[in-house]
C-alpha cells in the first residue's frame, strides 16, 4: 500500500514508510522541506545499485555488482566534495593562512616553545563585537562586548583571553592555566545586552547598544586564534597581520532577503543585522559563495565523468524524471548543496564557541536565530567542525543509511488543495501553527540552496523567500 504525508516537513514519516517497503509520498509547501524529502525518498531509489562515476571510488569495489543501495551515490558525494574543497583552496586559500609559532610568541608562553617554527592550521578565529565607549573620556575607542573571556574550561587545559589596558588603548593576550576571577563573565554585567566599558568600567546599557548598532557603528575585534596542534587545541593571541587577512575578503554576492521583524525568533534585526546576508562576515560570504559556485561546477564535472563509465547522457534533468548522466549529476549536486548549507550553519557570525568541548557550535541550537556578542569564525577549508569536507562526509554517511527499497515521490503543494492522498494511507505530524517559525527560519538555508540549485528546480526556487502558509 502507498502512504502519504501531506505535511512532510523533515520527512521522517515518509522515510520510515519507505523503510517498511511501502511506496512513499511526501508533500509540503516549504521548498526546503520538499528538497529534503526528494533527497531522502525520491533520489536514492532512482540510482539504487549504481556504481559511482568518479574514477577513484570505482577502483575500490569495481565497476558493477559490488555497489549496493545508495553506496555509489554516497561515494560520489565524498569524492566531489573533496574535489570542491581542493578547488576552493586554489581560489580562497589566501584568506585562510596557517599561523607560524615564533620565538616572540613563546617568550611569555612556555607551552609554545616546542612549537616554535611550526606552521599550524587555524580552525577558528574568535571575535567580539564592539561599540564606542559611552564614557566621554573613551568615546573614541571601540570597546568589546564579550560574554566571556574563557577559551577552554577543560581541566588541565584551561586557557583564557586577558585584556591588557595601555593608557586609553587595549590589546588582547592569551594565557593558559586557571583563569582569574571575572574572566568567565567577560565584559558582561547581566543578561541580555548589558555590558561594561573595558577601559572605564562604565555600564553599557541595552538602549545604547541598540542605538549604536542601528546607526551601523557596531564593529568587531579579534580576541584570539584557535589552531590545531598535535595534542589538541592551541590558543594564540591575535596580531594585526592575522586580523588584516580577514579584511581582505571582498564578497561579490550576499543574500539580500530581509529577516522578519519578529524578536520572538529573530534577535539580530534589533541590532542592525537586517538581512540574512548580514549574518555573515565578509570572509564567510566569499567562502560560501565560492562553494556555491563550485556546486554548479561539480555538477558539470559529474555530467562529463558519467558517460565515460557507461551512464547514458539523455540530456534529461532530474526534475523532468530523468535518470541518465544529467539527472545523476544534478542528484549529486543536491547533496553537495546540503553540505554547503551545513557549512552555512557553522560559518556565520551568530555561532558560539563552547569552552567545554572547545569547538564551534552551529547557529541552530534551537529553532530561532539569536544574537551573539562574541562568535567564532570557522575555517571552512579545515578538516574540523565547520569544514566543507567534514560536512560532505556527514551527508554521504547519511545517504548510505538510506534504504531505497521502495519508490518515493515528493511534491510541493498546499495540503488543502492536493489530491495525492486519494486511495492512500495518510499519516502526518500536523503543523504547529505559530509555535515555530519554520518558513522564516528555512529562509536562512533557502537563500543558499536557491543560488546553487535554481537551474535544476526552477519552480521550487521561483521566489526569493520560502512560501508562507497564509500566502
Amino acid at each position: 500500500p502507498a502512504l502519504h504525508d501531506p505535511f512532510a516537513g523533515g520527512g521522517s514519516i515518509p522515510l520510515e514508510a519507505q523503510r517498511l517497503g511501502l511506496e512513499a509520498y511526501a508533500s509540503d509547501l516549504n521548498p526546503v522541506a520538499v528538497l529534503i524529502n526528494k533527497a531522502m525518498i525520491e533520489i536514492p531509489p532512482k540510482f539504487a545499485g549504481q556504481p559511482p562515476v568518479n574514477p577513484e571510488s570505482r577502483k575500490k569495489l569495481g565497476a558493477s555488482g559490488s555497489w549496493k543501495g545508495a553506496q555509489g551515490l554516497a561515494e560520489d558525494v565524498r569524492y566531489y566534495g573533496k574535489w570542491m574543497r581542493e578547488e576552493a583552496e586554489k581560489r580562497i586559500g589566501h584568506l585562510y593562512p596557517p599561523i607560524e609559532i615564533t620565538a616572540e610568541m613563546a617568550k611569555e608562553r612556555p607551552d609554545l616553545k616546542p612549537l616554535v617554527g611550526q606552521k599550524l592550521t587555524v580552525i577558528a578565529w574568535l571575535w567580539a563585537r564592539t561599540v564606542k565607549s559611552p564614557n566621554p573620556a573613551f568615546s573614541h575607542i571601540d570597546v568589546p562586548l564579550a560574554s566571556t573571556f574563557i577559551l577552554s574550561s577543560k581541566e588541565g587545559k584551561e586557557a583564557y583571553v586577558q585584556p591588557v589596558i595601555e593608557g586609553d588603548q587595549y590589546r588582547f593576550t592569551v594565557k593558559v592555566g586557571k583563569p582569574p576571577v571575572g574572566a568567565k563573565e567577560g565584559t558582561k554585567l547581566a543578561r541580555g545586552a548589558n555590558f561594561r566599558c573595558l577601559l572605564s568600567g562604565s555600564p553599557i546599557e541595552p538602549k545604547y547598544i541598540y542605538a549604536e548598532a542601528l546607526a551601523k557603528r557596531m564593529s568587531s575585534r579579534l580576541m584570539a586564534v584557535v589552531a590545531e596542534g598535535s595534542k589538541g587545541r592551541i590558543y594564540l593571541a591575535p596580531t594585526s597581520e592575522i586580523e588584516a587577512v580577514a579584511t581582505k575578503a571582498e564578497p561579490t554576492w550576499q543574500p539580500e532577503l530581509k529577516m522578519p521583524d519578529n524578536p520572538r525568533w529573530f534577535s539580530p534585526p534589533l541590532y542592525g543585522l537586517i538581512t540574512y546576508g548580514d549574518l555573515f562576515t565578509p570572509r564567510q560570504l566569499v567562502a560560501l559563495t565560492t562553494f556555491s559556485d563550485l556546486v554548479s561546477e561539480a555538477r558539470e564535472q559529474i555530467q562529463r565523468d558519467a558517460p565515460a563509465v557507461g551512464v547514458i547522457d539523455d540530456g534529461k534533468g532530474i526534475d523532468s524524471g530523468g535518470n541518465g548522466a544529467k539527472a545523476y549529476a544534478e542528484a549529486v549536486s543536491v547533496y553537495l548543496a546540503f553540505a554547503l548549507d551545513r557549512c552555512a550553519d557553522f560559518s556565520n557570525a551568530v555561532t558560539r564557541w563552547v569552552p567545554g568541548n572547545q569547538k564551534v557550535m552551529n547557529l541552530f541550537g534551537k529553532q530561532a536565530i539569536p544574537m551573539t556578542w562574541d562568535f567564532p569564525e570557522a575555517a571552512i577549508l579545515a578538516k574540523t567542525v565547520g569544514g566543507f569536507v567534514p560536512a560532505s562526509e556527514y551527508i554521504a554517511n547519511c545517504i548510505q543509511k538510506l534504504s531505497p527499497a521502495a519508490d518515493g515521490f515528493t511534491y510541493q503543494i498546499d495540503a488543502q488543495s492536493q489530491s495525492i492522498s486519494h486511495l492512500k494511507f495518510v499519516s502526518t505530524d500536523p503543523p504547529y501553527y505559530d509555535n515555530i517559525g519554520y518558513a522564516d527560519l528555512s529562509d536562512f538555508f533557502y537563500v543558499w540552496l536557491r543560488r546553487a540549485l535554481k537551474p535544476i528546480f526552477p519552480s521550487l526556487f521561483s521566489t526569493l523567500a520560502v512560501p508562507k502558509a497564509d500566502e
